[in-house]
Formats: C-alpha cells, structure tokens, sequence
C-alpha cells in the first residue's frame, strides 16, 4: 500500500498578523474615543434604546472610512471581516483582535476606556437580543415559517380601495409603509381604516409606519455647459463586442467633421495631434 504524507498546515505570516493587530487596535481606540465624546442627544433617548443608540455610534465610527482593505487581510485568514458586527460593533472587534493576539501568541492590552467617558459596548448575546426586541417593536412579530418581515409601501389608491389592501395582508404584509411626502392625512386616516377592517376580517396584526418627509433641497434650472461624452462599443444580446466605438480627434482651434461615422467628435490641442502616428495608443 503507497502512504501518502500531509504537508503540516501553513500558518499566517507574524509580520501581517501584526500589522493587523496594531491596524485593528488603533480603529478600536477611535471608535471608543469617538463615543467617548460628548453626544448630548443620547440623554434624550429612552432608555430601553440607550444601549442601542450608544451601539450606534461605534457602528457610525467604524463606518466612517473604508474599510474593504482590512476586511479581505482579516478575511485571508479566515476571520471575522467585521462585515455583521452592527448589532454589536465592539464585541466583534475584541473578539477578533484576542484571536490575532493568539495567532501572535501576544498578551492582549486593556481596551477598556475610562468608566467616565463610556459608552457600553453592546456584547453579542445582548446585541442580538436587542436586535430582536426592537424589530420586534417595529415591524410587528415574525410570521410563522419566516423570520423576515414584508413591509409594502402604499400608494395614494388605497385610500379609496380596501381590497387593495386586503389583499396585501392576505398574502403576507407585516407592516404597511405610508409615505407622508404624498397623499394627505385624510388619506392616510382612510388607509389606516382599510387596514384595521381588514386585520379584524382576516385575524392578522399588521403595524404601520409613516415616514415622514424631511427638509428638501430645491435647485433651479441648470446653465447650459459641458456635457459627458458616453463612448461605447457594439455588443450583441450576449454581451459580446461585435465592433469598436470610433472616435474623432479634430484640431480644438480649427474643428472638421469626422471624414465617417463617429460615436463622438473631440477637440484636441494642434500640437498633441500633429503628434500623433498610426498605431499610438
């Protein structure tokens, strides 16, 4: 019988594995210093959310650079990229730099910022069950078979057409979506109505959300000006190149028209086109 050996696994290289523990320790030390500073917003949160809205804001200082770099080096290794931590954006963090300091057989630092400047980090358990309570809350308990809900967002004839409505709860609606930048609220009293008549005809809780409309920027007409020249070349229904894009290049002082047909016509300095030779790229 041939035996067949098995080469002993190949571990990570110490210089990237430090390079990404000192990476990750100094985003760990900006998100913590960030929720460290005063946010006066947060007294005014209830405090059944405070923990989230404190979760918040490691998220928005984890999100505020791009982090796809990091994400694929700590992937490589088969660590978390710290592309699900929202529910619990420290923990995931510690949890993944104590597996880099075990890979470097390194002592882990104290992370834990001064008790006066805290904002708890949510860890995993209590992230996930907050995750759960406040979905809950708002979009209405899960369907039997299905952990996801099905909000519709309604348009302006449901106010005046109940099977509409019926119908969407019926085939599932969890949460019935009313957009207050349309309609008006007597409209949106009469959807509510439908909804409500069809709850009790069908035996279903439904929640609604109104999104309320925000500030808005208007602009005026625009000046006439530049405009971006799209060059594309010929593809067939598969997708496949059946013939170039054609360009012309004409002298920016004195412009001629392509000598055939063209995708777009582009004026040049005299002197960088007198330059140029057959077969330049």
């Amino acid at each position: 019988m041939k035996s067949t050996s098995i080469a002993p696994p190949v571990g990570p290289n110490s210089a990237a594995v430090a390079s990404l523990i000192g990476e990750l320790t100094a985003l760990r030390a900006e998100i913590a210093t960030d929720a460290a500073l005063p946010h006066p917003q947060l007294a005014a949160i209830h405090a059944h959310y405070r923990e989230s809205a404190g979760n918040l804001l490691h998220y928005l200082a984890l999100r505020r650079r791009d982090r796809r770099a990091l994400q694929l080096r700590l992937a490589s290794l088969g660590l978390s990229s710290l592309g699900r931590a929202v529910s619990h954006v420290l923990a995931t963090v510690d949890a993944v730099l104590g597996v880099l300091h075990a890979l470097a057989d390194a002592s882990l630092p104290d992370t834990t910022p001064p008790p006066a400047a805290r904002v708890a980090a949510v860890d995993f358990d209590r992230g996930q069950r907050l995750l759960a309570e406040h979905t809950e809350a708002l979009l209405g308990p899960a369907s039997p078979g299905r952990s996801v809900r099905i909000m519709v967002t309604v348009p302006g004839q449901a106010a005046d057409d109940y099977s509409l409505i019926h119908d969407l709860l019926e085939k599932g609606m969890d949460c019935l979506r009313i957009n207050c930048a349309h309609d008006t609220a007597a409209m949106w009293l009469r959807m509510i109505k439908h909804l409500r008549r069809a709850e009790r005809a069908l035996g279903r809780p439904c929640r609604v959300v109104m999104d309320l409309a925000g500030p808005k920027l208007r602009t005026g007409p625009l000046e006439p000006g530049p405009k971006v020249v799209r060059i594309r070349p010929t593809r067939d229904v598969f997708g496949r190149v059946v013939a170039p894009a054609r360009v012309w290049l004409t002298p920016a002082g004195a412009p001629a028209p392509a000598p055939s047909p063209a995708a777009a016509s582009l004026p040049v300095p005299s002197a960088w086109l007198a330059r140029l030779r057959p077969g330049d790229s």
